[in-house]
Order: C-alpha cells, then structure tokens, then sequence
C-alpha cells in the first residue's frame, strides 16, 4: 500500500517541478519565455503581424543556448554577416544538453534560441523542420522555406532541399 501511494507522489512531484521551475522558463528580468506583442508603435500604418510572407514577423522572447545547423548557414553567416545578416537558429523543446554538442559541431557562430515548451513554433505555424524564414531588416516575412538544405557537392537527391544559389538568392532579397 505504501509503494503505490510513494510512486504517486514521487509523479507529482516531478510534474509540480517541472511546471514551476522558474529558473529555466523565465529570463534573467523574470519574464516567462514564449511568444510577446508586438508593441503599437513599431507596426507600421497598415502592416499585419503574422507569419505568413509580407507580414510583419511576431514577437518573441527565447532563451540563448549561450554559444556559438547547418554548414550553408554557417556559411552564409559567415560571409553575410559583415552586410547585416542575422541568423537566429530555434531548437523546439530540446534542452541545451543535446542543443549544444550539436551547435559545436557544425561550428554555429550565430545564437541559437531554445523554445523548450513549442509556444513560439506553435506561432509561426512550424509544420516541418528545419523551416527557415526570411525576414529583412524591416521585420517583414519575405519569403518560409520547410525542408533542409542542399550541401556543396551532395547533389540533388534531397528531395523538396533548397539548392545553395535559392539560399543566396533569398538571403540577398532581406539584405536589400
């Protein structure tokens, strides 16, 4: 009779951390992680927020991995970065134990955001993974692309894969 009524309060326990762990789901201000308004002011007269192209992207608070995905957008980053390129990379309900060897791997230099509970995926519509969105300097969705990227000298055969020269050629569109 005790072990069952221990194993239950073992379960609540662990469920009652888990949801009230501050530290973790909160930023250093006490501010809860998530999806934010968008303050008035810097919609501009006539422009919707939203995730679809042409809108005005969402707000949202993440917390950073704290170091430094993919080879082309590290590549990109690299060499757009001098011209204003901003690579955000969102990890979706991962802990950093598994984010950060992979961010070191493949030598991500740009933050890399953990949306640990899916609010912020859930609020741009994330359907598939990777999705990279396109914003430019204005904030305004340009253009959504679900699917991975093609490496140099991989070829084709990554069916739906964005092709190196549609990654530049987009990256250069947010950049103008």
């Amino acid at each position: 009779m005790i072990l069952p009524v221990l194993a239950i309060a073992v379960i609540v326990g662990a469920i009652w951390w888990l949801e009230n762990r501050h530290d973790e789901g909160r930023s250093s201000s006490g501010e809860e992680y998530g999806p934010r308004d968008l303050a008035a002011a810097l919609v501009p007269p006539g422009m919707d927020v939203g995730t679809e192209e042409g809108r005005l992207a969402p707000n949202s608070l993440l917390e950073t991995l704290d170091g430094k995905e993919i080879p082309e957008l590290v590549a990109a980053y690299n060499f757009y970065r001098e011209r204003g390129l901003v690579i955000l990379g969102v990890n979706l309900q991962e802990g950093k134990g598994i984010v950060r060897p992979f961010a070191e791997e493949f030598g991500m230099n740009f933050p890399i955001l953990i949306d640990r509970d899916g609010e912020v995926g859930d609020e741009f519509r994330i359907l598939g993974l990777p999705t990279t969105y396109f914003v430019d300097r204005g904030g305004v969705v340009r253009s959504i692309f679900t699917g991975p990227f093609i490496e140099k000298g991989q070829g084709s055969n990554v069916q739906g894969a964005i092709e190196e020269n549609e990654l530049q050629k987009r990256i250069e569109e947010v950049l103008t």
